[in-house]
């Protein structure tokens, strides 16, 4: 019987092992795979091909009280880009004609990304920001929201201006949609921003109508000054809201 039970634990153990091994190889790419998603989530890095699959912190509730406003600062850390622009009316200027008078939060979106928490992430912060100030129209009117396509070839001021139809329903805040004539002229104004933007290709190696892009949202000063930058893991209404008014707070010192 003892030699019967030794025969088996002998023939079994390296399969046991080896399912051991096996066990542990999974366990540790889910692991790895967690955490890879949650680091490209707070970075913000929206790609199609390795979509992100839990929501951003800004598609539900805040989870903690955002710092009271003009506790804390928002220091300077460079102007704002430029570069020419097209408004949704096909009308061309340039970015800098949209700073200088109100704050601005402008995000760098394309109206095709379905990455969860890339482009639609902002746009629904942006709606939900433009919603809480229908009640405000006193703070709404010292704001600017932009959307700045990075994919000129499908994003025409036509486009542009489906994309945004709903937002201007709404009235109240403005929001404007913009573009540019090409990738030669975006260049410059995404250059400025760092703003880092990849075409995606197929096995085949043609070009798909995506694009991997590290998330940037932006708070610029009544100056033309840059004050934050927001990735996908810290973009909620509430922060940002949180943000302008301490930037209006430095205004009146």
């Amino acid at each position: 019987m003892r030699l019967i039970t030794k025969t088996i634990l002998l023939l079994f153990t390296p399969l046991i092992l080896v399912a051991c091994e096996q066990k542990k190889t999974v366990e540790n790419e889910l692991t790895e795979s967690v955490v890879t998603q949650e680091a490209e989530r707070n970075l913000g890095i929206a790609s199609h091909e390795n979509s992100i699959l839990v929501p951003a912190a800004g598609w539900g509730n805040m989870k903690f009280e955002p710092p009271v406003p003009g506790t804390y600062d928002l220091p300077i850390f460079g102007d704002a880009g430029d570069g020419w622009v097209l408004t949704q009316d096909g009308e061309r200027k340039r970015l800098s004609d949209f700073f200088g008078d109100k704050i601005v939060i402008m995000s760098f979106i394309y109206t095709q990304c379905s990455d969860l928490n890339g482009c639609p992430l902002v746009t629904a912060v942006f709606y939900k920001i433009k919603q809480r100030l229908l009640a405000n129209p006193e703070l709404a009117d010292k704001i600017r929201l932009i959307s700045l396509s990075f994919d000129p070839k499908h994003d025409t001021p036509e486009v542009m201006k489906f994309y945004g139809q709903g937002s201007q329903d709404m009235g109240g805040l403005e929001w404007q949609f913009l573009t540019t004539e090409s990738e030669d002229e975006l260049f410059p104004i995404t250059e400025s921003f760092g703003q880092y933007v990849n075409k995606e290709y197929d096995d085949k190696g043609n070009q798909t109508s995506n694009f991997a892009h590290i998330l940037r949202v932006f708070l610029i000063d009544q100056n033309g000054k840059k004050r934050s930058q927001y990735s996908a893991g810290f973009l909620h209404e509430q922060s940002l809201l949180s943000d302008v008014k301490t930037v209006l707070m430095d205004e009146l010192q």
